[in-house]
C-alpha cells in the first residue's frame, strides 16, 4: 500500500486552507485508489519552533530531536508522495510551511509532490505555489509540472469542508481536485514501483 501525505501549509486558526483540507478528506474517502492511502498532516499539530539547529539537516547525520520535531520527519519519511496545500502570502508560501520544510534533510528525496494553492479570489494563490517549487526541488522532490490553483474558497466550501449549496465553482472543485488526486496517485505509483537509483 502506497501512502500520499496531504499537508496543510498554514497554521492560522481560520485558514481557508482548512476548509480545503477537510474537503479533501471527504473526497479521498469517496474516491477509490485500490493501492493508495491518504494521510493528512496538519502543521499545527507538530508545534515546530523556528528552525535553529547548529548544522543544516543535510550535513547532520547525528540529529537528536525532540519528539514533536522527529514525528514531523517520520511522517514525511513514511509517505511515498505528497500534496502541499499552500496559500499565497506576499507572493510566497507561508513562513510556517517554509520553516517546517527547513527541518527536512533527505526524507522526501525522489518522491513526487503535487502543489495545490488556494485563495479567497480567482487567482488561486498561484504565486505561493511558484515560490514553493525551488524549495521542494532543493529537498530532492519531483515536483509535478502544473500546480492546481483553487480560488474563491470562502464562497465554495464551508469550514467543515462541505460544499456550499449552489456554489458556482462546486463542480469545478470536484473535477479539478479529483484530477489532482489521480495525478499524484499515478506519479507516486510510478516512482515507488520504479525508484531512482543513483
Amino acid at each position: 500500500m502506497k501512502t500520499i501525505a496531504i499537508i496543510l501549509g498554514s497554521t492560522r486558526k481560520n485558514a481557508l486552507g482548512r476548509r480545503l483540507f477537510n474537503y479533501l478528506k471527504q473526497l479521498t474517502a469517496e474516491t477509490t485508489h485500490a493501492t493508495t492511502q491518504f494521510t493528512f498532516l496538519d502543521l499545527t499539530n507538530y508545534h515546530l519552533p523556528f528552525f535553529d539547529d547548529p548544522l543544516p539537516p543535510m550535513a547532520n547525520s547525528q540529529r537528536d530531536l525532540p519528539a514533536n520535531q522527529q514525528q514531523w520527519l517520520d511522517d514525511i519519511a513514511a509517505a511515498d508522495g505528497y500534496i502541499f496545500l499552500t496559500p499565497e502570502y506576499n507572493h510566497a508560501e507561508p513562513a510556517v510551511l517554509k520553516n517546517a520544510l527547513d527541518f527536512l534533510a533527505f526524507e522526501a528525496q525522489h518522491k513526487p509532490a503535487k502543489l495545490i494553492s488556494y485563495s479567497d479570489n480567482l487567482r488561486g494563490g498561484q504565486f505561493g505555489a511558484a515560490a514553493l517549487v525551488p524549495i521542494l526541488q532543493r529537498l530532492g522532490m519531483v515536483v509535478l509540472p502544473k500546480p492546481t490553483p483553487v480560488g474563491n474558497v470562502q464562497a465554495t466550501l464551508q469550514p467543515d469542508g462541505q460544499l456550499i449549496a449552489n456554489a458556482p465553482l462546486a463542480s469545478r472543485y470536484r473535477q479539478g481536485l479529483s484530477a489532482a488526486l489521480n495525478e499524484i496517485n499515478y506519479y507516486t505509483t510510478v516512482l515507488t514501483d520504479h525508484p531512482f537509483k543513483a
